[in-house]
């Protein structure tokens, strides 16, 4: 039976339309004029699909769900999800009041039971020394007994504490979630780095004993994943970072995580929340490290 449509219906089916013409208009010129904002854009529907699909796609694996925390393991690896899970809600209250925020809804961790399929899962070389990684609203992390030698239960647990992937990745999570994707990758390392030192004491290297002479330049650190040295790279974020921290304290720091996730440029977000530029930043974060190692000499 063909429906025959009154002015009533045609009317109403009109304004339904131009609404949904209205938002798309709208969003698509916000997405043209303002590059961060599709950036950011992007970013939250990348997560999201990202967490939703892993959920999804890891329905038939073996899972153990804690408050924030949805822990995917292979078969046999129940005991180290369970230490998995127990790192992550053991972390999470400490750096969500460090950061002010809370991340809604289970993050998905996945286990691997070994290096290989770890670094497989994102088409990385067998070889690359991988223990934890944070991508996209997911934590994908190698299994605790695939790279620890205490075999008493006890001690394989402060062990994964102490020296695991689980503080680190999950501060990104939170830089994620705060800046939506719009921070440059050696600031959020930093961030990363120096959370995990302030819970776990751990660290690569000494913060305030790097050679100014030897650092990147601030246009270099924007290429931070493609710089040939990486050890040195990742050394100089979390100096940078920890300098921040000691000279401007935490809050501001966290000032500057908020302006990024406003969408301003990492410029703007450091002149707003330190009344400096990057390179004033710059500058004082070297004649400190200078004046550190002549008195460490």
């Amino acid at each position: 039976m063909r429906k025959v449509v009154g002015r009533g219906d045609m009317l109403h089916l009109g304004k339904v339309e131009k609404v949904v013409l209205c938002l798309f208009l709208i969003s698509s010129l916000m997405l043209t004029k303002f590059p961060a904002f599709a950036s950011m854009y992007i970013n939250h529907v990348t997560r999201e699909i990202n967490k939703r699909s892993w959920l999804w796609y890891a329905r038939g694996m073996d899972r153990v769900a804690g408050e924030h925390f949805a822990v995917l393991y292979p078969s046999g690896q129940a005991a180290a999800a369970e230490l998995v899970l127990d790192a992550a809600e053991h972390f999470y209250p400490s750096i969500a009041g460090d950061f002010g925020s809370e991340v809604k809804g289970l993050t998905p961790v996945v286990v691997y039971g070994d290096m290989t399929r770890l670094n497989r899962s994102f088409g990385w070389p067998a070889n690359a020394g991988t223990m934890g990684v944070y991508w996209a609203g997911t934590i994908r992390v190698l299994a605790p007994d695939a790279w620890i030698a205490e075999e008493d239960a006890a001690s394989v647990r402060e062990v994964f504490i102490s020296s695991g992937p689980m503080a680190h990745e999950i501060t990104h999570l939170f830089v994620d979630e705060l800046t939506r994707g719009n921070c440059p990758r050696w600031f959020n390392e930093g961030v990363a780095q120096f959370e995990e030192y302030c819970l776990t004491g751990f660290k690569f290297q000494e913060p305030e004993f790097f050679n100014p002479d030897t650092a990147y330049s601030l246009n270099e650190l924007d290429e931070f994943d493609e710089l040939s040295d990486q050890d040195k790279a990742y050394h100089q974020a979390f100096s940078m970072v920890y300098f921040l921290v000691e000279k401007y304290e935490w809050g501001q720091v966290l000032q500057v995580l908020h302006g990024l996730g406003r969408a301003l440029r990492f410029d703007e977000a450091v002149k707003n929340a330190l009344g400096l530029s990057i390179d004033e930043v710059d500058r004082a974060w070297r004649q400190y490290l200078q004046e550190r190692n002549n008195a460490g000499e």
